[in-house]
């Protein structure tokens, strides 16, 4: 054959290729194409499956890496723990103030934060709950190198509330614990995720604890401290009242420099007729007040400042409340800059070289103390409490701190160095009336129901205690600070996906 017409032949060929594929083409699919189509579609099908199971399950919300701190992958259950945490924290301490500034019956990623520095309030919550990770696995970590573990007792805690879950949801209404986690937390959460959260943070607490309460010093150490900063420590009572320049009406001008010699005037002739006579500065507070203000200042309390440590004193005057040679009764004015002129009366130094009691405490508590039969039920509760508890052959301490194990209803509390104001004023002042002895009992009405107290016997100086709790708690922030160092995360947004915020 010629070279001519095997070209040609091969040009047939090819031709006649061509149109067998078009023309399969055209008939559509053979038989095994399709069965490799079904084959692919019944794959995604059940991967589709598989997934939105996995999502409905929870499964994604333990098995997934939400965000890493500190070397450690935390899955979403694990981050919703901490985030959780962060919002009942945040709730705590703003209190009623809380549904002021949030609505907590929106989702916090709908509510825009009141600053630039974050998004939304969840944006901010996830960030403090992350960075409060990042200081629990810090010190976590150190823990376990230095081979701390916990003690039985912080592993019964653990276990109690792992007990408790059950419980817990069959009073919510859930049908287990695991159902109970679930609701708190979101779909995934364990009971062994939720175990490992509360022993990662026992273990870091309580390592902390043990750091913070190792520090010691000696009476020199807390001496010399107290030399150094004797206004961090040293309060007076005082009273103080400003008389200040008026407001200018609308469409009027005040004549500074005038206004002011007025009020200096006025300061001058309050301090001079108040000194030694607490009424006669009252009475000034009074006259001087606007028509506003003066029911305000009719309460004797409103210009009175009680125990106040001096470094928390103006600046304006705390030199003059520090001076040594101030006695009770001392007055004096100081200009405020152009708003006009404090009057102070210095009503006398704050005592805190006595010792702090030790007391024992046991509350029958009260929900409404404005509730008169109710308090009346708890204050014949107490009584019968210690009629009984004095009429028994042992009247230990130890016997007294028992009372509590046979009705859970009270709660037992032992104050050891008790800081004023810590149960009432009536307590601080019985405790520290002439010949109190070791075993003596009594009862004080409280704001929170009635209280049954046995003392113990005294403790620290009032002024050495803060000292030493400065010192450690100094000490121990340096010591956190190189343990945590900077506080940082990194987040993945798939696994954040399946993160649950308020």
């Amino acid at each position: 054959m010629s070279a001519s017409r095997e070209k040609k032949k091969r040009q047939s060929d090819a031709g006649s290729n061509g149109a067998a594929s078009v023309n399969a083409s055209k008939k559509g699919l053979g038989k095994t194409g399709k069965t490799v189509l079904y084959a692919i579609l019944a794959v995604v099908v059940v991967a589709a499956i598989v997934f939105f199971g996995m999502v409905s399950t929870g499964f994604f919300v333990t098995h997934t890496v939400a965000a890493t701190v500190d070397g450690h992958d935390l899955s979403p259950a694990m981050v919703n723990y901490f985030y959780n945490t962060a919002y009942q924290n945040m709730a705590d301490s703003m209190g009623d103030y809380l549904s002021v500034i949030i609505d907590t019956e929106k989702p916090l990623d709908d509510q825009p934060y009141m600053s630039d520095e974050f998004d939304t309030w969840g944006d901010y919550l996830t960030d403090t709950a992350l960075k409060s990770a990042h200081e629990v696995y810090a010190v976590y970590d150190e823990a376990i190198a230095n081979g701390f573990t916990l003690s039985e007792d912080e592993q019964a805690s653990i276990d109690s509330q792992i007990e408790m879950l059950d419980l817990y949801g069959s009073v919510y209404g859930y049908s287990s614990g695991t159902a109970y986690l679930a609701g708190l937390y979101g779909t995934g959460s364990t009971v062994d995720s939720y175990r490992e959260y509360l022993t990662i943070n026992m273990i870091a607490s309580s390592y902390a604890q043990q750091i913070y309460d190792g520090f010691t010093y000696t009476a020199e150490d807390l001496d010399a401290y107290y030399q150094e900063n004797t206004q961090d420590f040293d309060a007076v009572t005082f009273r103080v009242y400003s008389i200040n320049v008026p407001t200018a009406e609308e469409g009027e001008e005040v004549d500074t420099e005038a206004a002011l010699a007025e009020c200096e005037t006025k300061a001058k002739e309050m301090a001079e007729a108040s000194q030694g006579d607490e009424q006669a500065y009252l009475d000034y507070t009074v006259e001087f007040a606007d028509e506003d203000s003066k029911e305000t200042y009719e309460d004797d309390t409103t210009t009175l400042r009680e125990e106040y440590t001096l470094s928390n004193c103006l600046e304006l005057y705390r030199d003059w409340l520090a001076d040594s040679s101030r006695q009770p009764g001392d007055t004096t004015y100081v200009e405020n800059g152009e708003t006009g002129y404090y009057v102070l009366y210095f009503v006398g130094q704050v005592d805190r070289t006595y010792q702090l009691p030790n007391v024992r405490d046991i509350l029958i508590s009260v929900s409404d103390t404005t509730d008169e039969e109710a308090m009346a039920t708890a204050k014949e509760k107490a009584q019968t409490l210690l009629d009984d508890f004095l009429a028994g052959d042992d009247v230990s301490e130890d016997a007294f701190a028992a009372l509590t194990e046979e009705d859970t209803s009270m709660t037992g509390t032992l104050y050891e160095n008790l800081v004023p104001g810590t149960i009432t004023d009536e307590v601080d002042s019985w405790c520290q009336e002439e010949g109190r002895t070791a075993g003596d009992t009594n009862i004080f009405e409280g704001t929170d129901g009635y209280h049954v107290v046995y003392f113990s016997g005294y403790g620290d100086v009032y002024r050495d205690y803060l000292v030493e709790n400065t010192m450690r708690y100094n000490d121990y922030s340096e010591w956190q600070t190189g343990v945590v160092g900077e506080a940082t995360y990194t987040t993945y947004g798939f696994g954040m996906h399946f993160t649950t915020k308020r």
